[in-house]
């Protein structure tokens, strides 16, 4: 296996307080690295507290409605995720009734 550095710039006190938790739990910040990579690799995907930041609240709550419709609604085209109209109009009904 051949390997590659990886170089990158985080805040000083978040390197500090990760490095803490880190070090508690016997780990290094290059086997955190190493597991964010291989999940990424693996599942082909970033992990959802990357791929969401910076998602708006009205996303946010699409998005959850999605992963409930694709629970409760048999059927419902969940790997698409595109909303619908029906969707749109159910997320909006909601959003009114809790205003």
């Amino acid at each position: 296996m051949s390997t590659v550095l990886v170089n990158g710039k985080v805040d000083a006190e978040v390197k500090r307080q990760t490095d803490a938790v880190l070090a508690r739990s016997g780990k290094t910040a290059s086997e955190l690295i190493r597991a964010l990579y291989q999940h990424i690799a693996t599942t082909r995907r970033l992990p959802d507290f990357i791929a969401n930041q910076g998602e708006t609240e009205r996303a946010r709550r699409q998005r959850a409605l999605e992963m409930l419709l694709s629970v409760i609604v048999p059927g419902h085209p969940d790997d698409t995720g595109d909303a619908t109209d029906d969707d749109e109009a159910l997320l909006e009904e909601m959003e009114r009734r809790h205003a």
